[in-house]
């Protein structure tokens, strides 16, 4: 029975278990040790810990939904111009370099950021 102060503890009903090779397992041997804990409690808390985390997207799905929103602003702001009887060649041409230059902007830290955690994994 939980104490006035504390929250009752959930029933632990489930178990999850996977192998690792040796070198992973002593690196999640040392991890749980720096921690000061056992490498089962270690990898519980950081699995959990993960499920926690609120990554609503992956970086695939990030660089897709920019662009999907870059292309509808650039027709929302190309529609505007024909309405407003405002599209000209020269215009275009604007918004066309607007539309490349952010795509190389975007795709230049999309793949700056991949190649940075490739390198972490690699480490």
């Amino acid at each position: 029975m939980p104490q006035d102060d504390q929250p009752a503890k959930k029933n632990k009903g489930h178990v999850v278990a996977f192998r690792v090779d040796e070198d992973s397992f002593n690196e999640i041997e040392n991890r749980a040790a720096l921690a000061g804990k056992m490498p089962n409690d270690w990898c519980r808390d950081e699995l959990l810990a993960r499920l926690a985390e609120v990554v609503p997207l992956t970086a695939n799905e990030e660089l897709i939904h920019a662009e999907i929103v870059r292309y509808g602003n650039v027709l929302v702001t190309f529609l505007s111009m024909l309405a407003k009887d405002e599209l000209t060649p020269e215009n275009a041409g604007k918004l066309l370099g607007y539309l490349n230059l952010d795509r190389k902007k975007i795709s230049t830290q999309y793949f700056a950021r991949i190649a940075k955690e490739m390198r972490e994994e690699g480490e």
